[in-house]
């Protein structure tokens, strides 16, 4: 695919004669190139970053929240559909945790003629759309389980190179506002993904177009961000020799050394530990507690996320400017925390689905604020952001992915309370979670 090396070991930094040397900077200070020459991303390469994001979590979320469901229970029994939703999304997510910070390595070592996160970003979508289409023709759950593993590691693989992309083409001064833009679309993509599902079930037609439709939009929002990328380039002189040991040790970020960095990520795996116990189960929550059927539970699905989306919207608007303008990241990323915290707890204790758009709305603010100012946040503090950002990103995003893995093995565990179907119980630890997470937040000292 690419001419890849490996990183330097964890807290070294190759030379890079091609680049000048970079001022010192406070700790914690965001250090990219777009960063270090107070360069402003140009509207067109903005326009295509947020619309590669949004197609590509539209294929990557909508199965999380719907779609996969919608799959696992047209193959599955009553009895056994939750132990095979478990089994199908936990195994996505272990291929997810080690494909993100691997792809986010090789990106950070890869000299191509196309730069450093284009080719990543090419071979990644081609390959998860193949995951997601043989998702869609999947005649059992072993296929299903198949298809998704090659659909997180490729996507994962995208998606450490579209993080990177922050740091490296996007101004200080910028980040917030477009990692805002960033965080709405990536909550806006589910509500897209379920309005096509909800669409198809309601209009009978073949399942197989709940996939690929997703797959189509993926292909064309990141493949024009490949055609308009001035990406990086990164000259094979100036590469050390492949050295295993020092591949696996490039992994490491020393929390002693970068604790700042560490906290993020406890709070960021917090903050989504919480959500995936919800997410993940969503469509079985509304069928098992009032008793709708799948097109019903679906239309329920799509009106909470227009709630949670006219929300997140304003919140990410809002909370994005706010922290550009004040220069603060952690109340924004506190307060935002424990309004997801309180939606949780509204989902728990709800026995009339009128109350569901209370707790949407509540999670919504949450969302919205947090992901305007949380990915700000961690690029801030992101340690030696000018030569291993996609490296350390893709570190990071194991806080994205792990929660993955683990809530759906937990959750069974959670639901089992009391006698089975305990929704009450799964979405309150899921609201006690999170609001751990906000309290990790509050250790971040190098950014405001």
């Amino acid at each position: 695919m690419a001419d890849v090396q490996a990183p330097a070991p964890a807290g070294q930094s190759p030379a890079s004669p091609t680049l000048p040397p970079a001022p010192p900077v406070p700790a914690g200070a965001a250090t990219g190139p777009a960063a270090r020459d107070g360069r402003v991303a140009g509207k067109g390469v903005v326009v295509a970053y947020v619309l590669a994001y949004f197609t590509l979590y539209i294929a990557l979320l909508t199965p999380v929240i719907s779609t996969l469901a919608l799959k696992v229970d047209a193959l599955s029994t009553p009895d056994d559909r939750a132990g095979n939703l478990a089994l199908v999304t936990g195994v996505g997510a272990f291929f997810a945790f080690v494909a993100n910070p691997l792809a986010g390595a090789l990106s950070d070592r890869t000299t191509s003629r196309l730069g450093m996160r284009r080719p990543w970003l090419l071979w990644g979508v081609l390959l998860g759309s193949v995951g997601l289409l043989l998702i869609a023709a999947a005649p059992t759950i072993g296929v299903v389980v198949l298809g998704w593993a090659i659909a997180q590691m490729a996507f994962n693989g995208t998606q450490a190179a579209l993080q990177a992309i922050l740091p490296d083409q996007v101004a200080e001064q910028q980040r917030a506002r477009v990692s805002g833009l960033l965080g709405m679309v990536q909550q806006l993509a589910p509500l897209v993904g379920i309005g096509l599902a909800f669409g198809f079930t309601a209009a009978d037609a073949d399942q197989i177009w709940i996939f690929v439709v997703p797959t189509a939009l993926a292909l064309v929002g990141v493949l024009a961000l490949v055609a308009v990328l001035k990406d990086r380039h990164l000259p094979k002189g100036d590469l050390e020799a492949f050295r295993l040991g020092a591949f696996l040790q490039g992994f490491w970020v020393s929390p002693r050394r970068y604790p700042d960095f560490a906290w993020a990520f406890a709070g960021r795996f917090l903050m989504l530990f919480g959500f995936a116990l919800y997410n993940t189960y969503q469509l079985y929550f509304l069928s098992d507690r009032f008793g709708f059927d799948s097109a019903t539970a679906l239309s329920w699905q799509l009106r909470l996320m227009v709630v949670q989306a006219v929300l997140l919207v304003v919140a990410s608007t809002v909370g994005g400017a706010l922290s550009d303008r004040t220069g603060r990241r952690k109340v924004f990323v506190v307060v935002a925390t424990l309004l997801a915290g309180s939606g949780l707890a509204v989902f728990a204790v709800a026995h009339d689905p009128a109350v569901l758009y209370v707790g949407a709305s509540l999670f919504g603010a949450g969302l919205g604020a947090y992901f305007a100012v949380d990915l700000a946040l961690v690029t801030d503090v992101l340690p030696n952001a000018e030569t291993e950002a996609a490296k350390n990103m893709g570190v990071f995003n194991i806080a994205n992915a792990l929660p993955q893995s683990v809530a759906p093995a937990l959750a069974p565990a959670f639901l089992a309370l009391g006698g089975g179907g305990n929704y009450t119980a799964l979405f309150a630890i899921s609201a006690v979670i999170v609001a751990v997470g906000a309290v990790a937040t509050m250790f971040i000292r190098g950014a405001r």
